[in-house]
């Protein structure tokens, strides 16, 4: 049995020694956690007012227990993958800030899709992992993560106690934007909502999907707000979604038009129940978006930049079913032609395996057994959802434009989740940011009657 070192893990061709638990690192470690929990607390206390904030430290010890779970399974267990690369590749880059700081912006546009990337690194610095350096995406989370070295002496302990600071913080954003409308039983949504495992061990560790899910649940109500409410409409929100949304293009491009689409379908929404009085003209007039909408959709897959994405999607699908190097548990949505009816033919499907998949056989691993659990958890409240007041729920949600917004972003989330993972390790990542959200649309209260939303008197078109 290998013997596992508990100071280092040796990663890029051994040629970068990776410190982990030094004093040092212990140290930075017990300084950020203080100072995150004197932060959080203070954040509490100006909020006490409000009940629901009650759950405010409570997500944020979850999200911290589970970004330390993330370490530790990557550093002893997988001994490597992406993180540890990030955190590498994030260090040399805070190196070369400090010896050549010239040289450290002049990667920030630069990106060489090359093998043996080398630029302005040296021996002095180290050298990033050969794989982050060919991706570009990859290569501007490290960037990104370089800037916090700064703050934390390139401890690895001390950042993902600050990128779970930091999802903690956009999980409870959009919980609390979602009590402002006040269509949820707090206590229900608050623990559906924000102790989710599989999210806590993905999105708040040292990696990729923590700045994607942060970004994206900041630009939701930011963007909402700013369309329906008159006096949200300033310089600083439109820079912050700016912004945003630079960050998504160059981590998760998907992401922007998974919130796009849903937010034309609000402000359509929106239009509609501002101008258009009569049902059956709503209807009508709905209608023709979705038909128009189909109608650019098909226009833009059939051609050039449209064509050539999809054409992309089923290389890699086909890459991750038939290389041997993706190793995992992997599924099949079926042989779907890139045209829009075949889009439309695999939409079953791919919404099941974006929004419930893996389930609980297909979950049998360490890495995935949370997920499976949570399918049985999303198949239980889905079905309470329909057995119960069903009509009831379906009308509140038809009536308000935040779960009109979320039911096109679930559903588009997922439908190009499923889609496109093929690998269930890979899909549980991705589709993880839609989750919150689904939950939010099935566990709407029931109540009879009109339910005006709070922004309604300020909605202008």
């Amino acid at each position: 049995m290998k013997k596992i070192d508990f100071s280092i893990v040796l990663y890029n061709d051994h040629t970068n020694r990776l410190t982990f638990f030094t004093g040092l690192d212990f140290l930075w470690l017990i300084l950020w956690v203080i100072l995150v929990l004197v932060i959080a607390n203070y954040i509490r206390v100006r909020n006490k007012n409000k009940e629901h904030y009650k759950f405010f430290m409570l997500n944020l010890y979850f999200k911290l227990a589970f970004s330390l779970i993330f370490c530790l399974y990557f550093i002893f267990f997988i001994r490597g993958g992406d993180t540890i690369a990030y955190f590498d590749t994030s260090r040399v880059l805070t190196n070369l800030l400090f010896k050549h700081p010239e040289y450290y912006f002049a990667e920030w546009p630069a990106f060489m899709d090359q093998v043996d990337y080398v630029g302005h690194f040296s021996q002095e610095t180290g050298f990033p992992p050969k794989w982050i350096a060919r991706e570009e995406e990859g290569y501007f989370v490290s960037k990104i993560f370089s800037l916090l070295n700064i703050f934390t002496g390139s401890s690895y302990l001390a950042n993902n106690v600050i990128t779970a600071f930091l999802m903690s913080l956009a999980s409870f954003r959009l919980y609390d934007f979602f009590v402002s409308f006040g269509l949820h039983d707090t206590k229900k949504l608050a623990i559906y909502f924000l102790f989710i495992p599989s999210i806590a061990f993905w999105c708040s560790g040292f990696s990729k999907d923590v700045i994607a899910i942060t970004c994206l649940y900041y630009m939701i109500p930011t963007a909402y707000n700013f369309i329906t409410i008159k006096k949200e409409r300033k310089i600083w929100n439109i820079f912050l979604i700016l912004l945003l949304s630079i960050i998504l293009f160059k981590i998760r491009p998907f992401m922007l038009l998974v919130i796009f689409i849903p937010f034309l379908f609000l402000i359509n929404f929106l239009f509609l129940k501002t101008y258009f009085k009569s049902k059956f003209t709503q209807r009508i007039i709905w209608l023709l978006f979705v038909f128009i909408s189909l109608g650019i959709m098909q226009n833009y897959l059939t051609r050039g930049t449209g064509q050539k994405y999809l054409n992309e999607i089923k290389i890699t699908q086909t890459d991750f079913k038939n290389n041997q190097i993706y190793t995992g548990a992997k599924y099949d949505i079926g042989d779907f032609n890139s045209t829009l009816s075949g889009l439309l033919k695999a939409t079953p499907i791919s919404l099941v395996s974006g929004i419930y998949r893996p389930l609980l056989w297909e979950a049998l691993s360490p890495g995935l057994i949370l997920n499976g659990i949570e399918s049985v958890i999303l198949i239980y409240l889905t079905a309470i959802f329909f057995m119960k007041k069903r009509s009831l729920k379906i009308e509140r949600i038809q009536r308000s434009g935040i779960l009109i917004f979320s039911f096109y972003f679930v559903m588009l989330f997922a439908y190009v989740a499923g889609y496109t993972s093929v690998i269930f390790g890979l899909l549980v990542r991705i589709r993880a940011p839609l989750l919150p959200i689904f939950i939010a649309l099935i566990t709407v209260k029931p109540e009879v009657g009109k339910i005006e939303e709070k922004a309604a008197t300020e909605v202008t078109i």
